[in-house]
């Protein structure tokens, strides 16, 4: 095992920024072509959210089997890792089955997920849609693969080459799939999972050459393991119980609103949660490494440097997550405007709302990958029944007269009380107290933030508001520009932050 790896990480933030400027582009580029059609959006948004459910058909198995595998890297024990991952996939591989099977039955009754289906042509959408789920859910088992092998070695960055040539091709299609008198949803939909698959292979041949990885004993290794079910089931159930955690959180948005309230519903919620899935995006980017590294320091018993890495991410990641939340926030009128037009103006709020999520996650991602690292179930058990209960007892209490905008803004309430809820436990573990932490936590960002806040609400007033591509780079330069002043004055008006980032600079 590697003595460091900020040549790595340097490798998979570059790389993962040139992914993110092309999901950029893919918003920009694609969403204003699917939202032209409201109600078609709403019924492909809820299939994409089932779609999400993927992610979660492990049952917990595959972040207790990512843990285990690091620790058996870092220790040299390629055999047991491949054993490990084989195991995982295994418990993947069943459920993959069963959520292929369920997809292939709603694609025969498309109804039973969304409200309001109008016409043949819609019900024929959803339909196909649905089928394409289940004809291609399969591929997810070779992602994880290949992000289980690259993952623990830190090199993502080999993967994520593969992935932006075919998220180049996805962007490019949309100029056949909806050319002028071309609306083909189905079309492009069906293209994406034939470059998502096509992709998985090239990168699994990648691994096999680079690392002389053995697939025969890995896929051999596909099936139960008792010794390995015995190591994982602990931290596999919590984590079960933590994925359905995030399933009841994050994923049923959609889904409950398309139900109750109609396919135009979620057209305007989608907005907001098209931004919040590129925070989240952008916040997978920025801390997977670091999970990785976390189980690395477990593997090797070295809580010392964990603590001090730990505090050093916390501390240097605090400014560059907040800041952009805070811009997009401010200036999401201009954004929602001049990105999908004055129709989705009820998705201003909600963008807000959902955006403003995120704004501890500089705590809450490295604590909770912390809380995994060091196996403390009774805590992460009760930090994700926290989360779901707040968010439906909110909604259950007030969509009767807030409609849509409950479930973002119970979204975010439930999102503040597990921050402060593990801010408190970063404290305890790093034995800090309450003015130690905000010193060296918040107050370096303190000066910076009042600026961007200033600059922010003096520039919205002269910003476009009308929709058209000209007028979102116009507001896409403008928020640009206002992050790079703050940045600048970060990095000056904060010693300890300067510091690191030569430090990385210095040890690429």
């Amino acid at each position: 095992m590697q003595e460091s790896y900020t040549k790595n990480y340097l490798k998979i933030y570059f790389w993962q920024a040139i992914s993110l400027v092309l999901n950029f582009l893919s918003m920009l580029v694609v969403i204003p072509y699917l939202t032209s059609q409201p109600t078609i959006y709403g019924i492909y948004s809820v299939c994409i959210s089932f779609s999400i459910f993927l992610a979660y058909a492990d049952l917990g198995f595959m972040g207790a089997g990512q843990k285990y595998a690091a620790e058996c890297f870092a220790k040299g024990d390629k055999n047991q890792e491949i054993k490990i991952i084989g195991f995982t996939n295994f418990i993947l591989l069943i459920f993959l089955s069963l959520f292929s099977i369920g997809f292939f039955f709603l694609s025969q009754k498309p109804e039973i997920l969304v409200k309001g289906i109008s016409s043949s042509s819609e019900y024929d959408i959803a339909s196909e849609l649905l089928l394409i789920l289940a004809i291609f859910t399969p591929t997810t088992l070779l992602q994880r693969l290949q992000q289980m092998i690259f993952g623990i070695r830190m090199e993502d960055f080999i993967m994520q080459r593969t992935n932006i040539t075919g998220n180049v091709l996805k962007i490019l299609s949309v100029l056949w799939f909806f050319r002028k008198g071309s609306y083909d949803i189905v079309g492009y939909f069906l293209f994406i999972q034939i470059i998502n698959f096509i992709s998985a292979l090239i990168t699994l041949y990648i691994a096999r050459i680079r690392y002389n990885y053995n697939f025969k004993l890995l896929f051999s290794s596909i099936c139960f393991n008792k010794s390995v079910f015995d190591k994982t089931k602990g931290l596999a159930f919590t984590s079960l119980f933590i994925t359905i955690s995030w399933i009841l959180y994050y994923e049923l948005d959609s889904i409950a609103i398309g139900k109750f309230l109609g396919a135009n519903q979620v057209a305007i919620y989608s907005i907001g949660l098209t931004v919040l899935s590129f925070f989240r995006s952008i916040l997978g980017i920025l801390f997977s490494p670091f999970n990785v590294r976390f189980n690395h320091f477990v593997g090797v018993e070295d809580d010392n440097a964990l603590k001090v890495f730990y505090l050093q991410i916390v501390s240097f990641f605090a400014p560059i997550i907040v800041f952009p939340i805070i811009v997009i926030t401010i200036l999401s009128s201009s954004i929602v405007f001049t990105w999908v037009g004055s129709d989705y103006s009820q998705s201003i709020e909600i963008v807000q709302l959902l955006v403003l999520c995120n704004l501890f996650a500089f705590i809450t991602y490295p604590t909770n990958s912390i809380l995994i690292a060091k196996e403390r179930q009774n805590v992460l058990y009760f930090i994700n029944t926290l989360l779901p209960f707040v968010f439906w007892a909110g909604i259950a209490f007030t969509v009767h007269f807030l409609g849509v905008k409950s479930f973002a803004i119970f979204k975010f309430v439930a999102f503040f009380l597990s921050a402060l809820f593990l801010f408190r436990l970063m404290i305890l573990y790093l034995k800090l107290d309450l003015f130690s932490s905000i010193k060296k936590i918040f107050l370096p960002m303190f000066f910076p933030v009042l600026i961007l806040i200033g600059v922010c609400f003096f520039i919205r007033y002269f910003l476009p508001k009308e929709k058209s591509a000209i007028n979102l780079l116009i507001v896409v330069f403008a928020i640009g520009g206002v992050l790079i002043i703050s940045f600048v004055i970060q990095y000056f008006s904060s010693q300890n932050w300067k510091q690191q980032i030569l430090k990385s600079i210095k040890n690429k």
